[in-house]
């Protein structure tokens, strides 16, 4: 499967971090990159394309975007892949590596992603984050910051997928497992992983009580864009 990365622009970010604004289970992750995005002017600095993509543009303040994109800003060091669409699975992996192989390119220290971890309305006992690292080093970063371990279980999607080949490319990887309740929004999981994202990459720092105000508009906005895609790939994919 063809999935490539269109450079628009160059970028040294060697030392820096990149963060996956993939949406996953919910739209917390792409809702808080979205708003740090936002917050720090971020640049599309990259698009990410494929075949398999649906045929869209997304638009924002009466411009338009391709629905998968890389945002980048060199002196902060930090650049987000973002996207408002959730993928097919045929596409994770593919989309997984890419941010691998980009990431390793240019030679960022470390690779932040952020997983829903579903629980029932009553067993919310206990940390409200986990954290899983791919080396010892991103393990020892989560300790530092005194994030409990996620010990047992599986991470899916492109959170788990960077974890894996992060671990076979000893890439730093972190991956937030924030939990989520059914029927609450995602915005409010969004603001806990921006401040965590802040704790890890300082640039990414942002106004928290302004984000989840407009966290809840991007929520809105995505969850439209989101519909309108998946009539376009109900088609592509029968």
């Amino acid at each position: 499967m063809h999935i490539e990365i269109r450079e628009l622009k160059d970028v040294n970010l060697n030392g820096g971090i990149v963060i996956d604004g993939f949406p996953g289970m919910g739209l917390a992750n792409a809702i808080a990159s979205e708003c740090i995005i936002e917050s720090l002017q971020l640049e599309p600095v990259a698009i990410i394309d494929s075949d398999m993509f649906p045929s869209m543009s997304t638009i924002y303040k009466s411009k338009p975007y391709f629905p998968a994109r890389i945002h980048a800003n060199e002196d902060l060091k930090l650049a987000i892949f973002m996207s408002e669409l959730t993928l097919k699975e045929p596409l994770l992996k593919g989309i997984g590596r890419i941010i691998i192989k980009w990431a390793k390119e240019h030679e960022c220290s470390l690779i932040l992603s952020a997983a829903g971890l579903p629980v029932e309305e009553g067993q919310e006992d206990g940390a409200d984050m986990l954290a899983v690292g791919s080396t010892e080093n991103a393990i020892k970063r989560v300790k530092e910051k005194k994030i409990p371990l996620l010990e047992h279980g599986a991470v899916t999607g492109i959170p788990g997928i960077l974890l894996s080949e992060g671990r076979l490319e000893n890439i730093d990887v972190i991956v937030f497992l924030v939990k989520v309740l059914k029927d609450v929004p995602d915005f409010l999981a969004a603001a806990l992983i921006s401040e965590t994202l802040a704790e890890f990459a300082p640039s990414c720092r942002c106004d928290v009580a302004s984000l989840v105000m407009e966290a809840e508009k991007v929520e809105k906005r995505l969850k439209k864009i989101q519909s309108d895609s998946g009539k376009v790939t109900d088609i592509m994919y029968g």
